[in-house]
C-alpha cells in the first residue's frame, strides 16, 4: 500500500486549487478530460508539488490513477514553454514515485512506470482554441528536432474559459462554474469597477445565481485574497515584459532600436494603464495622470480585456 501525501489545503494555493483539491473533484476532473466514468475517488493517490519553480507557483495539482501519473495545472497568461515545466514537474513527480514504492532505479529488472499525463488549463485572455497540444521538441533547435531528440513531452492545453471546451464543462460542472464565476469577475472589471469591486460584485452575483454558492458563501474572504493575488501576479508578468536591444545596434540610434524603444515604451504604457485601472483609477484619472487621451486609455482597456466574456 502507498503512502499518502495529504494534499495543500492553504489558500494561498490559488482558487484553482483551492476547488480541486478534494479526490471527489479531482476525479472528476479527471473523467472529464479523459472521457472516463471512475466512481471511487479512493482509487487516487495524490501526490502535491508546491513553491516548485516560476514565481512560487502553489497551484500545481497531481495524482496517480489508472497507472497514469495525472499533473495539472491552471494557467491565466499563455505561456509556450509549458512542456519544459511540465518535463521537469513530471520529472519531480516520477521521482517522489519511485521513493514512495522503495523502487530500485539500478534494478535489472525493468521497472513498471505509470503514464505522465500533463494538462494545462488555461482561463487567459488571449484567443485560443478549445485543445491544443505543445510539444517539447517544438523549442529545441534545429527543423529536424523532432526526429533527433530522445525525449518528446506534450503539454495538453485545455481553454476553459466560459463558452469553451463545452463537453468538459458538461462533465465537471465545478469546472464549469469556476469559467462562469471567473467570467464574470472580468465583465464587472471590464467597466469601472475596481479589482476589489469587481470581485465582490461576482461574489455576490454568482450566490444569487447559484454558481459555487457553498464555497462562496463559506470563504468569501478567502476567495477575495485568492483572486487579488492570482491578478497581481498575472499583471507582474505582462508588466515586466521589456524588449530586447541584442539585434541592430548602429551607435544606439539606428532605425531598428528608435522602433524597439517606441515598442517598449508602449509596452510601459500599456502596463501603468492596467495598473492603475487595477488600483479603482477612474479612466479620466489615468488619462490625466499619465498624460494622454482618454481614447487611448479606453482603446488600451478594451484591447486587454478582449474575449474574456
Amino acid at each position: 500500500m502507498q503512502n499518502k501525501v495529504v494534499p495543500n489545503r492553504e489558500y494561498k494555493s490559488g482558487l484553482f486549487a483551492f476547488l480541486f483539491h478534494g479526490k471527489e473533484e479531482l476525479l472528476s476532473l479527471y473523467n472529464a478530460v479523459n472521457g472516463s466514468d471512475y466512481k471511487d475517488p479512493d482509487e487516487l493517490e495524490i501526490y502535491t508539488m508546491e513553491g516548485f519553480i516560476y514565481m512560487g507557483m502553489k497551484n500545481d495539482l497531481s495524482f496517480l490513477i489508472d497507472s497514469q501519473l495525472a499533473v495539472f495545472e491552471h494557467q491565466s497568461s499563455y505561456n509556450p514553454n509549458m512542456p519544459l515545466r511540465g518535463y521537469i514537474y513530471m520529472a519531480d513527480a516520477l521521482k517522489k514515485y519511485v521513493a514512495l514504492n522503495h523502487l530500485d532505479i539500478y534494478s535489472s529488472r525493468q521497472l513498471e512506470l505509470p503514464t505522465p499525463r500533463y494538462y494545462v488549463f488555461y482561463n487567459g485572455t488571449r484567443k485560443m482554441a478549445d485543445e491544443i497540444a505543445l510539444n517539447l521538441t517544438d523549442s529545441m533547435k534545429g527543423e529536424d528536432a523532432a526526429e533527433r531528440s530522445c525525449t518528446e513531452f506534450t503539454a495538453h492545453m485545455i481553454n476553459i474559459n466560459k463558452g469553451h471546451s463545452p463537453k468538459i464543462m458538461e462533465k465537471c460542472p465545478l469546472l464549469y462554474e469556476y469559467a462562469y464565476f471567473v467570467a464574470t469577475v472580468r465583465s464587472y472589471l471590464e467597466g469601472e469597477a475596481s479589482l476589489t469591486e469587481a470581485i465582490d460584485k461576482a461574489v455576490t452575483e454568482c450566490i444569487r445565481e447559484g454558481i459555487l454558492a457553498d464555497i462562496l458563501r463559506g470563504h468569501r474572504a478567502e476567495v477575495t485574497d485568492m483572486l487579488l493575488k492570482e491578478y497581481d501576479e498575472e499583471f507582474h508578468i505582462s508588466c515586466e515584459k521589456k524588449i530586447s536591444y541584442e539585434d541592430g545596434f548602429d551607435d544606439g540610434y539606428d532605425k531598428g532600436v528608435k522602433q524597439e524603444k517606441a515598442r517598449a515604451d508602449e509596452a510601459n504604457q500599456k502596463a501603468e494603464i492596467l495598473a492603475r485601472k487595477l488600483r479603482g483609477c477612474s479612466e479620466e484619472e489615468i488619462a490625466a495622470a499619465l498624460n494622454i487621451s482618454v481614447d487611448v486609455v479606453r482603446a488600451c482597456l478594451a484591447k486587454a480585456f478582449e474575449g474574456q466574456n
